[in-house]
């Protein structure tokens, strides 16, 4: 016995909608671009980093956990080398794109010199060079299910 057109049309109409729909929200997340790394380093002087350390720890991180907390950028912070090479201090952070890191950067000089206008210039003070460097992030483990691996 064959259906009547009437009985696969109401078929396709209950199954087509939402197969379409799935197949439009993995085409969505494919097309999604992944968040953005900045990474900033520096060489610096680890005679006179405590200092500097110290004002980025409770002049900088408190503007920076605004900006998060303001969807500005996912995540921000500073790392020290333990061994490494020259380039010993780090600056990390996460966004959605390279517009967003630097509106962020942009947003955080600004209010940093709004509330500590006599504070010195932070690690360029110490550290006579750094460089920068903008990434797509990649699959981690982060990306498993439950966070990490089994």
């Amino acid at each position: 016995m064959r259906p009547s057109p009437a009985c696969l049309g109401l078929v396709l109409a209950l199954v087509v909608p939402g197969g379409l729909a799935a197949q439009q929200a993995q085409e969505a997340q494919e097309a999604e671009t992944p968040p953005t790394l900045r990474l900033s380093f520096y060489q610096c002087d680890m005679n006179e980093l405590e200092p500097t350390m110290e004002q980025i720890e409770t002049m900088e991180i408190p503007i920076w956990n605004e900006l998060v907390a303001e969807g500005m950028v996912m995540s921000y912070g500073h790392f020290v080398h333990a061994w490494a090479s020259e380039w010993n201090v780090g600056i990390y952070t996460v966004a959605a794109s390279i517009e967003d890191v630097l509106a962020a950067t942009e947003e955080s000089a600004s209010r940093m010199e709004e509330r500590h206008p006599d504070a010195n210039a932070g690690l360029n003070q110490v550290c006579p060079a750094h460089r920068d460097g903008f990434y797509l992030m990649g699959p981690s483990t982060d990306d498993q299910e439950g966070g990490g691996s089994n």
